[in-house]
């Protein structure tokens, strides 16, 4: 019997991220298989977010050609931040860089994947969440707003304060989603790769009557509606639970 060729995902993410290879194993149809890169860390803390999140995304060609190596049929380039670091146009840019370095595979960017995620969920009044430091947050609320969204609250955990957000409890983030909530918002959504999530999206959905968008469920959806895959995943909430062909 001839052996059927899995749709393969190749996933960049942090150096220290622990959360979106589980979360996308989780989710995974078994017509599916994952590979997964670390991008580049320097041997040096960075003084800020910011400045490792740029050297980071200065190096991705270099994360991008490896994990080309393994022929996915398409590349997730998993990291908010490191997506939107300089407003909307930057999430494109880190697009073009990792497709041209991986000799065209199709590629997505984790922003980007929020966005369409939230226009594809016809929203555009949300409540938004993170565990960045301040100085990131104005990026991440400055992006939403030029991709057409209003942003009606936002709470955070500074990551710094709190622990390595891989540590983050899931109880933790649930309040956290809860907390931002308001009437007037159509969703809501969890920013960070890196953040427990997936476990509480659909209690924060059946709690608060609202789609709920995390990063690692958006990047999912995304490398799906690449591949052409619309399997129904259950367990990630309204947007991977009622899948629609692209």
């Amino acid at each position: 019997m001839a052996t059927v060729e899995k749709k393969r995902i190749g996933l960049l993410v942090p150096a220290r991220n622990r959360t979106m290879e589980d979360d996308f194993s989780g989710w995974m149809p078994q017509s599916m298989a994952l590979n997964t890169m670390r991008m580049y860390f320097p041997p040096t803390e960075p003084a800020t977010m910011e400045e490792r999140l740029q050297i980071m995304d200065d190096r991705v060609g270099e994360s991008a050609r490896m994990v080309a190596l393994v022929r996915p049929d398409v590349i997730a380039f998993g990291c908010t931040s490191g997506s939107f670091l300089h407003g909307l146009g930057w999430d494109l840019k880190m697009i073009e860089e990792v497709q041209e370095a991986a000799g065209g595979i199709p590629t997505v960017a984790t922003a980007r994947c929020v966005v369409d995620a939230l226009n594809e969920l016809g929203v555009k009044k949300i409540a938004a969440a993170s565990p960045y430091p301040p100085e990131v947050n104005e990026r991440l609320k400055k992006y939403l707003g030029e991709a057409g969204f209003e942003v009606v609250s936002f709470d955070y955990e500074d990551g710094r304060r709190v622990g390595n957000v891989d540590l983050f409890d899931p109880d933790l983030v649930f309040e956290l989603g809860k907390r931002v909530d308001r009437t007037e918002a159509e969703a809501i959504f969890i920013s960070c790769t890196n953040l427990r999530a997936a476990a509480i999206i659909e209690r924060l959905e059946k709690e608060t009557g609202k789609p709920v968008v995390t990063s690692n469920q958006a990047t999912f959806w995304a490398c799906l509606r690449k591949l052409g895959v619309d399997e129904s995943i259950q367990g990630a909430g309204k947007l991977l639970r009622e899948r629609v062909p692209a």
